[in-house]
């Protein structure tokens, strides 16, 4: 033990001339300095110990030194500084700053060696800092360092997904009072992806033609469920044109109340807007507007190129998506202005043997005149119209034709659509409304291909 400590603290003796020059001793409270008066570094230690001030260490000077270590410990937390050697016996007394890690009205130990200074016990306290924040308000000063990862509340959750619209999903959903989020099953997220792309922007125009050799496989049918399909999600106009050179039935299958023709259309010269190229249109319930040919047996129309080359002209100037559908006769004059003018082709067959012979000889008849690269934009769709499919015939169709274009695809067995007077879509079977969705997805990837009238 310390002798020093011991006559100081424990003995109470008398201090030694030693003592009295230690610069940590005891001091008596000093008087208030005067302005002109210097406060001493450092009292003469009287001749017994003073009582005990637990507040002594608020009246003492601050040297320097402690200002350093008191700024310092904003920034650094619970760390002891680093031992220093006691003075030289010749070095003049002054005051030494408290202990950085003294607490108030605990008084500090000298410097010393190691086995002479008991060590306090650390108390690991929290320390706060309270400093304006630049824009003049008070933010809290943190041991936070700029560059380390925090986890921020947005970053926690998980990226919120659309709500399911169909299916038991969507009963889970509503069922939980739309806390359980299971999102789209793949059939919805398929359904989303084809809408998706029948409603992609046309930077221009696009038509559409509706062709096979001979009749009976349902080109009507299928020019009007497809445009029906179209005009349903998208939101400019979509027109259907009938190239039937004598007495086409397409008007009739889509708006029965339409009275104007072809041949009404190309005598009014001066149509220069849509409204009034729309009077001369019918149209059904799904927005499908059509232009029926010509229907009076007493005055019939020759459809000839020309005639039809100057309709989809006209046409093209109100409508930017256009349908074709193409009588029997694929050999008729009529078939070079609907070929020059099309973007894509629907080669319509069935699901009996007579119907994938007529699709089979319609791509001969297109590629012995070079139309490989329209084929390539174009599908074959496959009529099941009579509820006979046979999934073998299918899959041997499939596998020979599809080499040829760029999809083949089938259209299942509907009453509706076999039967019906004029489509009502409303009353097509739900797989229907989705495998005409998906043939008019397939076809429109060719929409951003499309070009200014030509």
């Amino acid at each position: 033990m310390d002798p020093n400590f011991q006559s100081r603290y424990l003995e109470g003796g008398e201090k030694t001339a030693d003592e009295a020059a230690d610069p940590l001793a005891e001091p008596q409270a000093p008087p208030a300095p005067g302005v002109d008066e210097p406060t001493t570094a450092v009292e003469a230690a009287g001749p017994a110990e003073p009582a005990e001030d637990p507040l002594a260490y608020m009246h003492r000077p601050v040297a320097p030194q402690a200002v350093e270590t008191a700024s310092a410990m904003t920034e650094i937390v619970h760390v002891s500084p680093p031992p220093r050697q006691r003075p030289a016996a010749a070095a003049p007394p002054r005051a030494a700053p408290p202990h950085a890690n003294a607490h108030p009205g605990q008084r500090a130990w000298p410097d010393g060696p190691a086995t002479a200074r008991p060590q306090p016990p650390a108390v690991m306290e929290p320390q706060q800092h309270w400093a304006p924040s630049p824009a003049g308000g008070s933010a809290h000063t943190s041991t936070f360092q700029p560059g380390s990862s925090l986890l921020r509340v947005e970053d926690a959750g998980e990226e919120s997904k659309p709500p399911p619209e169909m299916g038991w999903r969507k009963g889970i959903y509503v069922g939980s009072g739309k806390l359980i989020n299971l999102g789209a099953g793949p059939a919805e997220l398929a359904l989303r992806a084809n809408i998706a792309a029948i409603t992609a922007n046309i930077p221009g125009n696009y038509t559409i033609a509706v062709l096979s050799v001979g009749g009976g496989v349902g080109k009507t049918r299928t020019t009007a469920a497809l445009g029906t399909t179209y005009a349903s999600y998208r939101t400019e106009p979509v027109i259907a044109l009938d190239a039937h050179p004598t007495y086409g039935k397409l008007g009739r299958f889509i708006d029965p109340a339409a009275t104007a023709t072809v041949r009404d259309f190309m005598a009014d010269d001066r149509i220069t807007t849509y409204p009034m190229a729309r009077s001369y249109t019918g149209k059904n319930k799904q927005g499908l507007e059509v232009l029926a040919g010509n229907q009076n047996v007493g005055n019939p129309l020759a459809l000839s190129a020309e005639v039809f080359d100057a309709v989809i002209h006209r046409a093209r100037r109100f409508y930017q998506l256009a349908l074709i559908d193409c009588g029997p006769d694929i050999e008729h004059w009529v078939m070079r202005s609907v070929l020059a003018r099309a973007d894509a082709l629907v080669v319509v067959g069935t699901m009996g043997y007579d119907g994938a012979a007529a699709a089979e000889t319609t791509l001969d008849w297109l590629d012995a005149r070079n139309s490989h690269d329209l084929l390539r934009r174009s599908a074959v769709v496959l009529n099941d119209l009579h509820g006979n499919a046979d999934d073998e015939f299918v899959s041997t169709v499939e596998k020979s034709l599809g080499p040829r274009v760029g999809a083949v695809k089938t259209i299942p067995f509907d009453p509706h659509l076999r039967d019906a007077r004029t489509l009502d879509a409303t009353k097509l079977a739900k797989r229907t409304k989705l495998a005409y969705i998906d043939v008019a997805a397939w076809l429109a990837k060719g929409f951003s291909g499309a070009v200014g009238a030509r």
